[in-house]
C-alpha cells in the first residue's frame, strides 16, 4: 500500500513527459513542414528568376532577380530540380574550361604573330612557316574552347530558361519565348521558339509590337548579326589571300610580301570584332526575350543588394535583400 501513491506519481510522470514529447514532435513537424513549403504542391514562392550575360570572353556572368551572382548560388535554386541542378554545374565547368582552351589558342596564334613581326625585317620563307604552322596549331586548341564554350552556354541558356518556366509557370501568358543560337558556315544565327515551334520574323515583331521597347532592343541585336556577318565575309576573304599567298608557288621562289603581317593583323582585328558583335547580339536578345516573358519582374541587371541565402541546406533556403 506505501509503494501505490509513488508509482502513481510515477506514471503520471510519465504521461506529462509523452504529452510533452508528442507536443514537441508536432511542433517540430510543423516547423519542418514550414521549411518545405516552398515545394509543397509545386508552388515556389518566392522563388526568383535567374538570368545571365556573357562577358568579353564569353563566360557566363549570372543574376539572380537582376542581383549578380555565383554559379554555386544558381545552382541552389535550380536544386529544385536535382537533375538539372547538376546538369548546370557540369556545364557551367564545361563551358569555364573551353574558355581557357580558347584563351589559350589565341595566346599561341598572337605569340606566332609576335615572332613573325619581330622578324618583319628579315622575314624570310622558313620564318612565315614557322609562324603558319604555330598559327594553325592555336588555332585548333582556339576552335576546340570555342565549340566546348559555345556548346556549355547554349545549355546554360536552356537549363536557366526551363527553370525560370518552371517557377512562373501560372504567372506566364499562352506564349513563352526561348532563344538558341547556332553556328553558320558564315558568322552566327540567333533562333526564337514559342515552345517547338521556330519562329520567323514577321511573329516575332506580330508578339512584340505591344511593347515598342522591347522591339527595339530585339532589332538592335538583328542589327549587330549583320555587322558580325559583314565582318565574317571579310575576314574569309583575308584568310583566302593569306593562305592562296602562303601556298602558293610564288611563295616557295620569293622573299615574303610586306603585306602579309598587315594583313594578318587585319584578320585578327576582324575575328575579334566579329566575336564582340556576335556576343552582344545575344546578349540583347536574350535579354529582350526576359524582358518579354515577364514584363516587370524581369528587373534590371546589376551588382547591388547582396543576396543572402538562409535555410537549413543547400537546398531548402530563403532570399533576402538587404
Amino acid at each position: 500500500m506505501p509503494f501505490y501513491p509513488f508509482y502513481s506519481i510515477k506514471k503520471f510522470i510519465g504521461k506529462i513527459g509523452l504529452v510533452l514529447f508528442f507536443c514537441f514532435f508536432g511542433i517540430n513537424l510543423k516547423a519542418q513542414d514550414k521549411r518545405f513549403e516552398y515545394f509543397s504542391d509545386q508552388k515556389y514562392a518566392d522563388y526568383p528568376l535567374i538570368t545571365f550575360k556573357e562577358n568579353f570572353f564569353n563566360q557566363p556572368i549570372y543574376f539572380i532577380d537582376g542581383v549578380k551572382a555565383s554559379a554555386n548560388e544558381v545552382r541552389a535554386f535550380m536544386e529544385i530540380m536535382p537533375g538539372d541542378a547538376n546538369d548546370f554545374s557540369q556545364t557551367h565547368t564545361k563551358t569555364t574550361t573551353g574558355t581557357f582552351l580558347n584563351l589559350g589558342g589565341q595566346a599561341v596564334v598572337l605569340g606566332a604573330l609576335g615572332y613573325a613581326y619581330n622578324n618583319r625585317n628579315m622575314l624570310n620563307n622558313d620564318i612565315v612557316r614557322n609562324w603558319f604552322f604555330l598559327t594553325i596549331g592555336g588555332g585548333v586548341i582556339s576552335a576546340i574552347g570555342k565549340s566546348m564554350n559555345r556548346h556549355g552556354v547554349r545549355k546554360i541558356n536552356n537549363l536557366i530558361e526551363n527553370h525560370n518556366y518552371l517557377i512562373s509557370e501560372d504567372q506566364i501568358g499562352s506564349v513563352y519565348l526561348k532563344m538558341d543560337f547556332r553556328q553558320n558556315f558564315l558568322g552566327e544565327k540567333i533562333d526564337i521558339y514559342d515552345g517547338p515551334n521556330l519562329l520567323d520574323k514577321a511573329r516575332i515583331r506580330t508578339l512584340m509590337q505591344d511593347n515598342q521597347e522591347i522591339y527595339e532592343e530585339y532589332k538592335k541585336a538583328l542589327n549587330k548579326q549583320k555587322i558580325s556577318f559583314g565582318l565574317d565575309i571579310t575576314g574569309l576573304l583575308v584568310d583566302i589571300v593569306v593562305i592562296s599567298y602562303v601556298i602558293s608557288p610564288q611563295f616557295q621562289s620569293s622573299a615574303p610580301s610586306n603585306l602579309l603581317i598587315p594583313l594578318v593583323f587585319a584578320n585578327l582585328g576582324l575575328n575579334i570584332a566579329s566575336s564582340q558583335f556576335r556576343r552582344s547580339a545575344r546578349n540583347l536578345t536574350r535579354h529582350a526575350l526576359h524582358r518579354y516573358n515577364f514584363g516587370d519582374r524581369a528587373l534590371p541587371l546589376g551588382r547591388q543588394n547582396p543576396i543572402e541565402f538562409r535555410g537549413p541546406s543547400v537546398t531548402l533556403f530563403r532570399k533576402s535583400f538587404e
